[in-house]
């Protein structure tokens, strides 16, 4: 498991994994609402305003959408070939300030193992960046799958927002994460996204709130 979530809504469970795993052997197992290859993964670039501005950014997006054809889906596939010292040293970079020699000695891979692995950084990683004014701790994390053929329209919407939202590509759907404050906004995502169905931009959606998560520290 590299990523496993509990949520309330239409699933309880969410998990990332590095290879497919048999979920019908679990105790308890009732059903999967969506399984996936998870592909490219972005975040919004967002600016400091008013949710009330960026509701009306996004309802002005919204109003000029027409759905007059799908939007091409071209999902880019990069092959990692890493093997148990590129994991490890991974893992133990998870911090960019660390000082480089003291972590070669404590994981004993070779400094050149290191700049080697360095170098594949670029085609393989990324980091992501999330802004949420007034301490991350008071939002809601909302993920949302979508059923849609207009991604790009989708994750346009979702970048105006004051808030970064996570997106994740899917191989037939979008999944999205979205940070929440007050009731009044919780109303008005929701009331987009079904003036989102009736513009046809989504065929349709499921839900749930992110209770706890937690990402795996090492390798399986």
């Amino acid at each position: 498991m590299v990523y496993t979530a509990m949520t309330f809504g239409d699933w309880n469970t969410m998990v990332v994994s590095n290879r497919l795993l048999d979920f019908s052997k679990l105790v308890g197992f009732e059903g999967m609402v969506n399984r996936s290859v998870r592909y490219c993964s972005y975040t919004s670039k967002v600016e400091f305003i008013s949710w009330d501005e960026s509701f009306k950014k996004v309802y002005e997006q919204l109003d000029r959408f027409t759905p007059t054809r799908k939007e091409y889906r071209k999902r880019r596939v990069t092959n990692l070939y890493w093997g148990e010292d590129e994991w490890m040293l991974f893992y133990a970079f998870n911090s960019l300030r660390k000082r480089v020699a003291p972590v070669l000695r404590e994981i004993k891979v070779t400094y050149e193992t290191y700049t080697k692995w360095m170098k594949t950084l670029e085609d393989y990683c990324t980091i992501h960046t999330g802004f949420y004014p007034g301490g991350y701790e008071n939002y809601s994390c909302y993920c949302f799958l979508f059923f849609t053929d207009f991604e790009e329209s989708v994750k346009s919407l979702f970048s105006l927002f004051p808030t970064t939202s996570f997106t994740m590509e899917l191989d037939k759907q979008l999944l999205v994460f979205t940070y929440m404050t007050s009731p009044k906004v919780k109303r008005n995502l929701f009331c987009l996204l079904y003036d989102m169905e009736t513009k046809r931009m989504i065929k349709g959606f499921r839900q749930a709130v992110v209770l706890f998560h937690s990402q795996s520290k090492e390798r399986e």
